[in-house]
């Protein structure tokens, strides 16, 4: 386990410096995020933090697994206390960086999302992983678990990521989908199955709220930041019409709420 993270951790300080990742710091980047911080969400995940967080102004939030960081700079762009953790030093370096130039409150920690060991007992009221966290998590009831314990009595949990009905799938746009695995084999390569999600946060006494599934909103989720550069405003057009592109009809995301019983 410990040469897994320590692969992990070092792809994920190269990765950091990449090019797709810089395009996500840059100055129009930050500056959209500061006009409106919402941007940093889909919107139906948006809603789901209105609905049952309501103000998060002065709330403590903690986003393990933080990676861009635009969520944590959204969260304390509305007013929250926010912990950043991440399990590289390289993202946390360039968000601190920018958190600093924008004068924000915020706490940064170098932390494996399924340990939280850094992190106290019961000091969150929302603890949010965003797109991609999932991917590399080998111990999801642990993760769950951690989650719960750092949450306040009836603190929230919520996750975003891509949709686990997708995998068995080769998700090419414009192209009919064509099954290449069962449902059942994304394991274990970490692309973990609806019921896992569930039954993780159940075991760790989460009551479910809401979930949602939802659809791409943008052309980002169909190609990498080196393809949609060199796509035309023709070619990307109604990619997220199911009936232009077949795998628009499956859907994109999925978004879980879940409430700390005690």
């Amino acid at each position: 386990m410990e040469t897994y993270l320590k692969q992990v951790k070092d792809r994920w300080n190269q990765t950091s410096d990449a090019e797709w990742y810089q395009a996500l710091r840059t100055e129009e980047k930050i500056s959209q995020l500061v006009r409106e911080p919402a941007s940093a969400f889909h919107p139906a995940v948006y809603e789901l933090v209105k609905k049952y967080v309501l103000d998060v102004q002065g709330k403590k939030i903690l986003l393990p697994s933080s990676g861009d960081n635009h969520a944590a700079f959204a969260f304390a762009l509305m007013g929250a206390d926010v912990t950043s953790a991440d399990i590289s030093e390289r993202q946390l370096e360039h968000a601190q960086q920018i958190a600093g130039n924008l004068k924000l409150r915020m706490h940064f920690v170098c932390d494996d999302t399924m340990q939280l060991s850094k992190l106290e007992d019961t000091q969150f009221d929302l603890v949010y992983t965003s797109n991609g966290t999932h991917s590399w998590i080998t111990d999801l009831e642990a993760m769950y678990r951690n989650i719960s314990r750092v949450l306040k009595p009836k603190g929230f949990s919520l996750m975003y990521d891509v949709h686990p009905f997708g995998r068995p799938f080769t998700g090419e746009p414009w192209k009919n989908p064509e099954i290449i695995k069962p449902y059942d084999k994304t394991m274990p390569d970490c692309h973990w199955r609806v019921s896992d999600l569930v039954n993780a946060m159940t075991g760790a006494q989460l009551s479910i709220k809401e979930m949602r599934e939802l659809q791409a909103v943008d052309d980002s989720f169909w190609f990498s930041h080196a393809k949609l550069t060199t796509r035309s405003k023709e070619e990307i057009e109604n990619i997220n019409n199911w009936e232009k592109n077949p795998m628009a009809a499956l859907p994109a995301w999925i978004s879980i709420l879940s409430q700390k019983v005690m």
